[in-house]
């Protein structure tokens, strides 16, 4: 194992690193902290690393300073926690200057390793190396990770290209203007048709062709499914599992009961399942970073529990690829390409339900801040009665939480309605032009 990680760490430095599209995430660097960047696999992770890299060596750092392994590594498979030694063994017989330097050690995939927290913590304690983890489960974000690295950690959520990326990888604008002229308008139009059609994974925009990109999609989905969650959990009714994915991504943007659903698929659709596991499911969908759940927005413990969550999804292009009709609910994925920019912008996000039982789609609240805002999505509101259900809420909600900052985000309206209400148009307002509070 020795001789083949050393040729492993020789074959990072022999490689170039590629000219990637620059994302807008920043990893920090704390001294005695490891940072952590989740996210559902092929969102970019790695690249994120690389661009790290190319900033340090920018910056004057010798390249053999930088170690990048990927435990996904067919030649690493059944690497195991007592192996970890020989990685700093292997480094520093090629390196032995280094062993009093300032290093960065790249950690890819590091969960496949049980108990990788032990040997991280045990760098950042005898070495001085900062430590750069990546891993396609959330879990890594929350509670696990807390208690793992006991409090030694800081850690980065990295999605899909947000349209600011997406803007710079298509060559549209490197940055956007400050000031926006008709030509600038006609190209974030223009740029956001093809950003709701094919979502943000970045390998997809090296395929032109549009069958081939939702065969890619699938197979992203397939992937997370069969490792993020059959096999790292051992889940054996593949069929509920795979019924369940398949109603979620066609109702994307709407409540979800669990209940519900294992009525239907037990009686309706003859396939046997345990409301428990269902509920496993979701949960493992959601550590696998494929999807996010808001609540209710109320002080009502009761109530939030009794209310179903709101279920997103992690790409639109994803959905497009996976649901039975792409085109059937284009409102259901504008609002969930509004709910990835909110995510994005680290805003806290929850439904909100009027005193008479209307929906406000959004409830939004900086964490920092604790500025707030509510959002309804729409497609369009030239019909009286769509602006009418849309508005209504809106007005209802803000006079009884006391928030005045109210939008309406539609496909390309940009008006002023009653009560200070604000139709903005969805590119405008995911491009940063139209701030979230105002």
């Amino acid at each position: 194992m020795l001789e083949k990680l050393k040729r492993i760490l020789l074959e990072f430095q022999e490689r170039p690193l590629p000219v990637i599209t620059r994302r807008d995430a920043v990893l920090p660097i704390l001294e005695g902290k490891a940072t952590v960047v989740t996210g559902m696999r092929r969102v970019g992770k790695t690249s994120l690393c690389r661009q790290k890299m190319r900033e340090l060596m920018d910056a004057g750092l010798d390249k053999t300073q930088l170690l990048y392994l990927n435990f996904e590594d067919d030649r690493l498979t059944g690497f195991r926690l007592e192996d970890c030694q020989l990685i700093l063994d292997a480094y520093y017989s090629l390196w032995p200057d280094n062993r009093g330097r300032e290093c960065y050690f790249f950690f890819d995939e590091i969960q496949n390793v049980d108990g990788w927290e032990h040997f991280v913590r045990r760098l950042l304690d005898t070495t001085d190396a900062h430590v750069i983890l990546t891993g396609s489960s959330s879990k890594m974000l929350t509670s696990e990770i807390a208690t793992a690295m006991r409090g030694r950690s800081v850690s980065v959520e990295l999605l899909p290209y947000s349209f600011g990326e997406y803007l710079r990888h298509r060559n549209v604008f490197d940055e956007l203007p400050k000031h926006l002229s008709d030509d600038a308008i006609a190209r974030l139009r223009h740029g956001m048709e093809e950003f709701f059609a094919i979502g943000g994974f970045p390998e997809i925009y090296q395929v032109a062709d549009g069958m081939t990109r939702g065969e890619i999609l699938q197979e992203y989905s397939d992937m997370v499914v069969l490792k993020d969650v059959v096999e790292r959990h051992g889940v054996g009714n593949i069929t509920a599992l795979r019924r369940l994915l398949a109603c979620l991504f066609n109702n994307a943007s709407q409540k979800f009961s669990v209940t519900a659903f294992w009525k239907v698929l037990n009686q309706g659709m003859q396939v046997k399942c345990s409301k428990n596991d269902l509920f496993e499911f979701v949960e493992h969908l959601e550590e696998a970073c494929m999807l996010y759940r808001t609540e209710l927005h109320t002080t009502s413990e009761k109530a939030r529990m009794v209310n179903p969550d709101k279920v997103y999804l992690v790409d639109v292009g994803l959905v497009r690829a996976t649901a039975d009709d792409p085109t059937a609910n284009r409102g259901w994925l504008l609002e969930n390409l509004v709910y990835l920019h909110l995510r994005r912008s680290k805003c806290q996000v929850g439904y909100y339900n009027t005193s008479d039982g209307k929906e406000v789609d959004f409830h939004v609240t900086d964490r920092l801040s604790r500025q707030r805002c509510l959002i309804q999505v729409c497609w369009s509101l030239n019909a009286a009665e769509t602006m009418k259900r849309e508005i209504s809420p809106l007005l209802k909600a803000g006079g009884e939480l006391g928030i005045n900052r109210l939008l309406v985000v539609t496909w390309d309206e940009e008006k002023k309605l009653d009560g200070g209400v604000r139709a903005v148009p969805v590119w405008k307002l995911l491009a940063g032009y139209e701030p979230i509070f105002g």
